[in-house]
């Protein structure tokens, strides 16, 4: 008897054990679009699926969906309210030695992904594209990180 229900007790152990561990790291998906994926697209966008992630350990996954152009994702602490990010006119982009980065997705090329997963504390966040001028031209989104 007990043969024939070893088998049935360590299924049941493997079903269980993913719900006694810690929670699941979440995962914010980015899709990175410009004109050239959507006609319709109102400028160089990222689009978050989430807004607001619980602190700890999270997963960026972006997809670039340009049809010309390289896109990456650079996360950072928001600066302070009313507070610009330092800008480099000469290379129309954010001095990023001048900001506190807390990793990349770098240059991806058109249509591919690309994956990063950061231990965040409670906190707003940036997320953006550096290539130059994108930016500049409205290629950020804030995540806000909750305890």
């Amino acid at each position: 008897m007990v043969k024939r229900l070893m088998p049935r007790l360590f299924a049941t152990a493997v079903a269980i054990l993913p719900l006694c561990g810690a929670a699941a790291t979440p995962t914010v998906k980015l899709l990175l679009q410009d004109p050239s994926a959507d006609a319709a697209a109102p400028g160089m966008v990222i689009k978050s699926d989430t807004a607001t992630v619980k602190a700890g350990r999270v997963t960026f996954e972006a997809v670039n969906q340009s049809k010309s152009l390289v896109h990456e994702v650079l996360v950072i602490p928001a600066p302070a309210e009313g507070k610009a990010l330092p800008y480099d006119a000469k290379g129309d982009t954010v001095a990023e030695k001048s900001v506190h980065s807390l990793g990349e997705i770098g240059d991806l090329k058109t249509g591919a992904h690309g994956k990063l997963t950061l231990k965040l504390k409670p906190g707003k966040y940036l997320l953006f594209c550096n290539a130059p001028g994108h930016y500049k031209a409205g290629m950020v989104t804030a995540l806000t990180v909750e305890k």
